[in-house]
């Protein structure tokens, strides 16, 4: 006699589960339970149901809610057949047989009436025989070695039928009003004979349980079967996929039916199948998004414009990524260096490894080490827990230093021995680590003249330098100022929920007039404010916040000139406030303040 709990109400409400006298099954809603119970009533260890004294019998595990039986709040009872057990909103009745008349119902192999089996089982529980584990295991193995799902699905099904002992087994897709059809069959000269019963298939996909006919049974109800069906048994599984279709594992045989040993090895092999192929498809579809990111994104493609200067960065960049030297990328604030940086690491070898970008100005100076190289717990007040250093976790990638020349001469020293290969030690270890980086370092300020003021050491400009990448201000980049207008008109557009926006002639005009001193990150950012800001679909050239910086006239074309006079001009727009100043440049905080420094700005 089989026994098993049917959960009539609830969030679980369908399901089934088998009884099994040699292990408890316990309900509620931690993931170890064997009967997982998704209600909020429900305690993590609710319940426990158990074989004792020749009895099934069920234990309230001190849940705070309690558990009804027939009705009444119980610590312990017996449990027969037809007995009611409420947790919550779930309502689960205990069954001893399986003469249920729910399970007849007319199949399509000649309209007979056949018995069958729909359990909610757990196949691995019922396999004691180590034989059928090991069939397990070689299945999983043969799947992980496969790596494409059309042949994972093909050698599962040839290996099941080799298992089970089957004459037939397929697998089967919905395809529009025909039904279910074979999609893989094994053997393959059964393909075009095979037809598959719709009624059944139907009933399987309907209430997403498997449907094992038996033999015996399918013969007492029609003795002519199988004069009717080249099979006298069968067994449909649904593999409980994330697909969006649902497929159907089809076993059949023509004698002797199957064993209940089989039965439970189909059902085990369909649940690894699903699994399998849900990982596979899954890591096909991230294959499939990372290749089309990578050639939308590859190499320099986000580097827009092809100006004769800009097609010479690019080629340049393409012969650089290949090797493995330092890199110091040269060019005034909001040219790009981040992006080339990030065109460099996804057109070299290292692709497909972490890429980490670190600004040197916001790095305090007592944490410079801490930062870069990581520490143990308790190195230093607040140092709760161990920390992975920037070149750890950048290990065999890239590691992107902007702004290299505002680091302290102390982080200078420890960088330089990192590239010149020593190993070092996180603060507070006495762990040697060796790490493969690549380094990328940007800057706009002349390290050369830093190095004879002795604020830049030169054998790690040495280094660094191996190969430069000096990049052009916008001004020198000609018809590229149209290019990038129409791009940044077509990201904020969409970003600020405006897509009928579009830029005036009066103010394309005007924006191809100004010198740009901020270059390409000023550009952004005042297209970004003017289509937030422009009260109609058309942006004026008012719109755009070039009043006094485009009407000056050009006496000179020196950056720091002009690098002052923004931010001057920002710290007027915000009423002194370096944040917001900041925010408007497109600079971090800690170089607004140190260019107030460097340039003698008054905040007030």
């Amino acid at each position: 006699m089989v026994a098993y709990l049917a959960v009539e109400s609830g969030r679980e409400k369908g399901r089934k589960y088998y009884l099994d006298g040699d292990r408890p099954l316990h309900l509620g809603r931690a993931l170890s339970c064997e009967l997982i119970l998704s209600d909020p009533v429900c305690s993590r260890f609710h319940a426990v149901v158990y074989w004792e004294d020749q009895h099934w019998q069920i234990r309230d595990s001190g849940s705070r809610n309690g558990t009804l039986v027939n009705g009444q709040k119980i610590d312990t009872a017996l449990l027969i057949d037809g007995t009611v057990i409420q947790i919550g909103a779930s309502v689960i009745r205990m069954f001893e047989d399986l003469t249920s008349d729910e399970d007849e119902f007319l199949t399509a192999a000649g309209d007979a009436s056949i018995s069958c089996t729909l359990l909610e089982h757990d196949p691995l529980r019922h396999l004691r025989d180590a034989g059928h584990l090991i069939d397990l295991f070689e299945l999983s193995l043969e799947m992980l070695q496969v790596g494409n799902p059309e042949q994972v699905m093909k050698r599962a099904v040839e290996l099941l039928r080799q298992k089970v002992h089957a004459d037939v087994v397929a697998l089967s897709y919905q395809e529009g009003k025909q039904g279910h059809q074979p999609h893989i069959v094994e053997p393959a000269d059964q393909a075009d004979s095979l037809r598959p019963p719709q009624a059944i298939l139907r009933r399987v996909v309907k209430e997403g349980r498997a449907i094992w006919i038996g033999d015996q049974h399918a013969r007492n109800a029609t003795p002519d079967l199988p004069n009717r069906s080249p099979w006298s048994d069968a067994i449909f599984i649904p593999l409980e996929s994330n697909a969006s279709s649902v497929a159907i594992l089809q076993l059949y045989r023509h004698q002797p039916s199957f064993s209940e040993t089989d039965f439970q090895v189909a059902l085990a092999a369909a649940k690894l199948l699903a699994a399998g192929l849900d990982r596979l498809l899954q890591h096909d579809s991230l294959r499939v998004q990372a290749e089309r990111m990578a050639k939308r994104n590859a190499d320099t493609n986000e580097l827009i414009g092809d100006s004769p200067v800009m097609q010479t960065l690019k080629d340049r960049i393409v012969r650089v990524a290949r090797a493995n030297g330092g890199v110091l990328v040269r060019g005034e604030s909001g040219c790009g260096k981040e992006l080339v940086a990030r065109a460099l690491h996804r057109s070299s070898h290292r692709a497909n490894r972490p890429m980490l970008s670190v600004n040197c100005a916001a790095i305090p100076a007592e944490l410079v080490e801490s930062q870069f190289f990581g520490h143990a717990k308790g190195a230093f007040t607040g140092a709760d827990s161990d920390h992975e250093g920037w070149f750890k976790q950048a290990h065999t990638g890239t590691l992107f230093l902007d702004e290299i020349g505002e680091l302290p001469l102390e982080g200078q020293a420890k960088l330089l021995r990192i590239l010149e290969g020593h190993p070092f030690q996180p603060v507070g270890s006495t762990q040697q680590i060796s790490v493969d980086v690549r380094i990328i370092a940007a800057t706009n300020r002349d390290l050369a003249l830093l190095v004879r003021e002795k604020r830049f050491r030169e054998d790690l400009l040495y280094r660094l330098s191996v190969f430069e990448l000096q990049l052009p201000p916008l001004r020198e980049r000609g018809g590229d100022l149209d290019e990038l207008i129409d791009h940044f008109i077509e990201h904020f557009r969409l970003q600020n929920g405006r897509p009928q926006i579009s830029l005036s002639p009066e103010a394309r005009k005007k924006m191809q007039q100004y010198s740009w001193p901020g270059n390409v990150r000023q550009l952004r950012n005042v297209i970004d404010s003017a289509i937030v800001m422009a009260e109609s679909d058309l942006i004026q050239p008012a719109d755009l916040g070039l009043f006094h910086l485009g009407e000056e006239p050009l006496r000179t074309l020196r950056i720091d000139h002009w690098e002052r006079h923004l931010i001057v001009k920002a710290m007027e727009q915000s009423g002194g406030s370096v944040p917001k100043a900041a925010a408007l440049l497109g600079i971090s905080r800690a170089t607004a303040y140190r260019k107030l420094s460097e340039y003698a700005i008054d905040r007030e």
